[in-house]
């Protein structure tokens, strides 16, 4: 079951994030690797979401 709720997770993730990606990339005035933080925000995420799962 906790793995559903992860991956509802990074699904609405996905499409909140995508479009800033795209955005940015479009951008000229946008530094090169906020892509990459944006990634690492959605890592981070996950991480703490399926670190509080107990085994059970």
């Amino acid at each position: 079951m906790y793995f559903h709720r992860l991956l509802i997770l990074l699904i609405l993730m996905l499409y909140l994030v995508v479009p800033l990606v795209i955005d940015s990339w479009q951008s000229i005035d946008a530094p090169w690797y906020l892509p990459y933080i944006i990634w690492l925000a959605i890592i981070l995420i996950a991480f703490l979401v399926e670190r509080k799962r107990t085994d059970v």
